[in-house]
């Protein structure tokens, strides 16, 4: 699936029902408890695989369900996608070689399929469309953190959880005591099934409070 031999030369320094655990810390990169006010001539990045536009239609829907009969709005700011780089700051001046980084890492990238199936939820915070286990996809995230430290040491993430792939529907507005209706309604209604090919990675910004691919 992932290509170790490929040239890096062109980079520029600059619980759920799984049982997966979503806010443990990774050892071997920095972390701060909350990310501060962001300072002047620096913007706010994450690195992703994008979903083909077919499940964006489907995820959108989703979306706009959960605005309309609860007010959650916070994920329609993205597109759907299963988060691979999580948010991080960065110097805006250092952009150009954050999209050289993700667009000669997904150079090495084997084309492979990610499936989705049904949804899940990390406690009363998180609503989504769950990822099937994927080895392919696992490496992956694992390899693109590595070269990432590795090519930008300085930066510094606000948070990182354990890597637990998923398209989020909703998350950190969902009304209390409501996260578990909203599922079951999607269980009942809108049983889910998908999949599609991976093959590169995006990054993606925040711009006039909507994330943007560059």
């Amino acid at each position: 699936m992932y290509n170790q031999n490929r040239d890096r030369g062109s980079y520029r320094k600059g619980p759920d029902q799984r049982g997966r655990k979503p806010f443990q810390q990774r050892g071997g990169q920095q972390f701060k408890p909350k990310r501060p006010p962001l300072p002047e001539g620096f913007s706010l990045y994450y690195m992703a695989i994008v979903c083909p536009a077919a499940i964006e239609t489907t995820v959108k829907q989703y979306k706009d369900y959960m605005f309309e009969q609860y007010g959650s709005k916070a994920a329609s700011k993205s597109p759907a996608h299963i988060t691979i780089v999580p948010p991080f700051r960065a110097e805006n001046e250092i952009e150009a070689n954050l999209v050289d980084f993700a667009s000669t890492f997904s150079i090495g990238i084997l084309p492979f399929n990610i499936a989705l199936s049904g949804y899940g939820n990390f406690g009363e915070r998180v609503l989504y469309v769950d990822v099937l286990p994927n080895e392919h996809l696992a490496q992956l995230e694992k390899d693109c953190m590595q070269e990432f430290g590795e090519q930008f040491p300085s930066i510094i993430f606000g948070m990182k959880p354990e890597f637990n792939p998923h398209v989020t529907i909703a998350t950190r507005d969902i009304p209390e005591g409501k996260l578990h209706e909203a599922k079951a309604y999607f269980e009942a209604n809108h049983p889910y099934e998908a999949s599609f090919e991976a093959s590169a990675i995006k990054l993606l910004k925040l711009d006039q409070g909507s994330w943007h691919i560059l």
